[in-house]
């Protein structure tokens, strides 16, 4: 049978499948009787074994059966499985991680597992030599045709689910998750005529004397089967039947696999859909023809709505990220000996695939610095009157147009002190404004390149790339990352950041006589520039408002351009943690835009995030909020001379 065409769906599979495991394993750790985890680990490896050795990944299929073995210490033991153990088993889900990364680049396992395997059988002997075998009696062998068979025979039936993909191969996964229960004496179809096919029913008998309920779940569990059954062969039906885990019998599957290159092209063309539908709403004001309007209010309230839902289709929750960070937890504050609860919350908050991949390495970044700088040693702790072990949250939510992702821990804090005694060692700053430092200050400190307070540089920090890569990934993504923190009391990372990068509502502007985008949610107000007073204020231009006094910007002369007329308005933007006006020749309107990459000649503008076309052919540059505000004024023509 030629497989190499499932190839894509086995790497997706595995992944999920040692991303369950991992977190099975830890949550067993912490709570060995907790038999539906148990039960859960057992459902996963029988799973991912089926799926190795019908690929033909002999090596992954042996590592994972000796796991198994090991699991099985877990129903058989009060108390769960010793640290030691955890670790050999956390060894060898690296190493099948590994062998899958390596499918994935040539198509080759590259795993070696017999080293691994030894270890294991190591662990499973120390229980074997404590323990007597029980005497079991000799059944007399039953004759089935030119088959000595021992023990039971047992009719496995087995419905796949009509929708699922590829049948041949989930057909082949159900048979040899079945022969980890005995022998297969027949099928129907023969394992030799499943290449092709297509059909939902699987019958297999079965040499076994295991639980049929065990038998059935096994089956059940495999992808795509609908719903398993077992009885013994020569019992009548009624009597014997085991059902477990039916999923719906013969109902479409709840969820269906999309490659992820299909559902960018989706974005691709609702943009353009989007652009195609801004030029015709362009076009039909500037006539007046009652039932083209009509038409138009159609035609956008569909696209809005089928906009809406190819968004939906491309959000996933941030436990497609949260699922890596309890093993790195458990594993770094081990190497760190402190003591740390992990608490997630709002995993199911969704965010779009694009941010979601991109999100990992800086929150894992932020995760490292609070484990490493952030939270001290249990010694420490109960020194400051803080129980022993820390707490680590980390929680995702919707606020307004932004999800936000907060990292907070209970910790010791940033202390200003050491920070500018860091930043003078390193000719951040003169020692005459160490002692003015602040702990807004301090966090901007560790924000610039190259700094670090570690004393040594370690595997885990103290190479001074933490803090700012997580800033520039983030400003990356179009969001921002804010850091409080109380000395003593601990410290929060917030990472605010869009719901996704494809889409955005902007407020168009002119400045130098060119269109720029300001992202919506960025936008406070709008006001004429000669209602209001400017002054220069230490050689800046400042507006002032009733309620404020805002550094003034002219964003023609930030972003490079010359100004083409006079600044008659000024855009009120929140700017990382201020506020700030942009001064800017005319307002063009709110519209929805489909923002694209900057090319690579425009990609080292710190002041720009992207590009999007208009209805009208033009250009219109996304201006990043957050760098613009850094950018030093400049005079702005006309504005500083207008009414004291």
């Amino acid at each position: 049978m030629d497989i190499s065409e499932y190839l894509p769906m086995f790497l997706a599979e595995a992944r999920e499948h040692l991303q369950e495991l991992n977190l099975a394993v830890i949550r067993i750790e912490d709570h060995p009787d907790d038999r539906a985890t148990v039960d859960e680990i057992f459902r996963i490896a029988h799973s991912f074994k089926g799926m190795s050795a019908t690929m033909g990944f002999e090596q992954t299929a042996a590592l994972t059966h000796e796991m198994e073995n090991v699991f099985e210490l877990l129903r058989e033991r009060q108390g769960g499985l010793g640290r030691d153990a955890v670790d050999v088993l956390f060894c060898c889900l690296d190493a099948l991680d590994g062998a899958v990364t390596a499918v994935e680049a040539d198509g080759q396992e590259q795993l070696d597992a017999a080293p691994l395997i030894a270890r294991l059988k190591g662990l499973v002997r120390q229980r074997d030599d404590d323990e007597a075998e029980p005497a079991v009696e000799a059944e007399e062998p039953k004759a089935r045709g030119d088959v000595v068979v021992e023990g039971p025979v047992l009719h496995v039936r087995i419905e796949l689910d009509p929708e699922t993909p590829m049948p041949s191969v989930r057909a082949y996964q159900a048979l040899a998750a079945l022969a980890d229960h005995g022998r297969i004496l027949r099928s129907a179809p023969a394992e030799a005529d499943l290449e092709g096919f297509a059909g939902t029913r699987l019958e297999a008998w079965l040499a076994s004397d295991h639980e049929t309920e065990a038998i059935a779940a096994t089956a059940a569990a495999v992808a795509g089967v609908a719903s398993a059954e077992v009885v013994e062969d020569d019992a009548p039906a009624a009597q014997a039947q085991a059902p477990v885990a039916s999923i719906g019998g013969h109902k479409a599957a709840p969820t269906v696999r999309v490659d992820a290159e299909r559902l960018d092209q989706l974005m691709h063309l609702m943009g353009e859909l989007v652009v195609h539908r801004t030029h015709v709403e362009s076009l039909a004001g500037e006539g007046d023809l009652p039932a083209l309007h009509s038409a138009l209010q159609d035609l956008t309230r569909s696209s809005q709505a089928l906009q809406a839902m190819v968004m939906q289709v491309r959000m996933i929750p941030v436990d497609a990220v949260f699922t890596r960070l309890p093993r790195l937890v458990r594993d770094l504050s081990s190497k760190l000996g402190k003591h740390v609860e992990l608490v997630l919350t709002g995993k199911d908050t969704e965010l779009d695939r694009s941010v979601v991949e991109e999100l990992g390495d800086p929150l894992v970044h932020l995760v490292r610095n609070a484990l490493d700088h952030g939270l001290e040693t249990p010694a420490e702790r109960l020194a400051a009157g803080k129980p022993e072990t820390a707490t680590l949250e980390i929680a995702a939510a919707h606020i307004g147009g932004n999800v936000v992702i907060a990292v907070r821990d209970d910790g010791r804090g940033i202390d200003p002190g050491r920070v500018a005694a860091k930043a003078v060692a390193q000719g951040l700053i003169p020692a005459s404004e160490a002692a003015s430092i602040d702990v807004p200050r301090a966090v901007e400190l560790l924000f610039h390149p190259g700094f670090s307070t570690a004393d040594r540089m370690t595997d885990i920090s103290g190479r001074g790339v933490g803090m700012d890569a997580v800033r520039t990934s983030i400003r990356g993504l179009g969001g921002d990352v804010v850091v409080q923190s109380e000395t003593g009391v601990g410290t929060t990372a917030s990472i605010r950041l869009p719901l996704t990068l494809a889409i955005t509502t902007a407020l168009l502007v002119e400045a130098g006589g060119m269109p720029f985008a300001l992202p919506l949610d960025r936008v406070e107000r709008t006001l004429r520039l000669s209602e209001h007073a400017v002054r220069t204020v230490v050689g800046s231009p400042t507006l002032l408002l009733r309620d404020a006094t805002l550094p003034l910007i002219d964003l023609a002369h930030a972003l490079g351009h010359a100004p083409a007329g006079e600044a008659g308005y000024a855009v009120v933007v929140r700017s990382g943690e201020r506020r700030l006006a942009l001064a800017v020749e005319s307002l063009i309107g709110q519209r929805e835009l489909v923002t694209r990459p900057l090319p690579p000649e425009l990609g080292d503008r710190a002041t720009l995030s992207g590009g999007a076309l208009l209805s009208n052919g033009q250009i219109a540059l996304v201006v990043d909020c957050d760098a613009v505000g850094t950018v030093e004024a400049r005079p702005i023509p006309s504005v500083t001379t207008l009414a004291a």
